[in-house]
């Protein structure tokens, strides 16, 4: 009730954003009710085939590790395509995965997946260090910063393979160790997401895969912000391909109708590799 009563004093509050948001309920409802998910799935599965991955293994393998290792409170937002492409590549005979990064360790629940799926792998994580305002400020920590640092230390610790490390990532420009495997999920807007992708090239092995999470192609600068949704990593992976130094394919990040049936709101992962 509460809840209602406080989207009724916005629109109170804000009378000309009304019509919009009445043509964004209808174009997601007319949206939703001629999605075709099995159109979606093949395409998915196809994309995976392409780097030599079946996904259908891959969603059972994943299914098996997060029952065991409880996941049911962090699959109610968190959980994408990206999890079932882990999950894929371990089970990839073509793929020598011994190194691992993780830019952007937020609850330390992916790093923890990596551990499981990758068992006998280094899985290097980092992020922001505690004192950083990014850090602080975004993803909603401000209030209840030093529990979220106590549990996210705690899921770190499960597994001896998963090294941490408080670091900005602008700092990868001068690491040494290369990687098999590199998973950006650090801020998705300029700069930082550029100078990543930009950084992990350097430190990727010459048959490693660079993943980057939540690409967006149609957003306009209204709608960007340097940490959360930016068409930043799009435009920098583009560049590159054009330049012949990189190739990618884009995955859907998610298949179910609520979060991929508007076009322009529909989010994809990055895989690339040095062309």
């Amino acid at each position: 009730m509460n809840n209602l009563l406080l989207k009724i004093i916005r629109n109170l509050i804000r009378p000309h954003k009304i019509p919009k948001k009445i043509f964004n309920k209808l174009n997601y409802y007319f949206n939703h009710k001629k999605y075709n998910q099995n159109f979606f799935e093949k395409e998915q599965n196809d994309i995976f085939k392409h780097f030599g991955l079946n996904r259908e293994e891959g969603i059972k393998k994943l299914t098996l590790i997060k029952k065991d290792l409880d996941f049911k409170s962090r699959d109610r937002g968190m959980s994408s395509e990206h999890e079932v492409i882990f999950s894929s590549l371990s089970l990839s005979k073509n793929k020598s995965i011994t190194d691992i990064l993780e830019i952007g360790t937020f609850d330390g629940f992916n790093a923890l997946l990596l551990s499981n799926l990758f068992p006998n792998s280094n899985i290097d994580t980092i992020d922001l260090p505690e004192n950083d305002d990014d850090f602080i400020n975004f993803y909603n920590r401000k209030d209840n910063i030093s529990k979220f640092i106590q549990d996210r230390n705690n899921i770190l610790s499960k597994n001896k393979n998963i090294n941490f490390f408080p670091l900005n990532s602008l700092k990868l420009l001068n690491h040494k160790k290369k990687y098999d495997l590199i998973w950006i999920d650090g801020a998705h807007g300029y700069p930082m997401v550029c100078i990543d992708i930009i950084n992990s090239l350097h430190i990727l092995k010459e048959n490693g895969l660079i993943l980057c999470d939540d690409v967006h192609l149609n957003l306009n600068q209204i709608n960007s912000d340097k940490m959360y949704r930016s068409i930043a990593s799009y435009e920098t992976l583009n560049e590159l391909k054009k330049q012949n130094l990189i190739n990618f394919r884009l995955v859907y990040k998610r298949l179910n109708p609520k979060r991929n049936c508007i076009e322009s709101t529909r989010k994809f992962i990055a895989i690339a590799l040095k062309a």
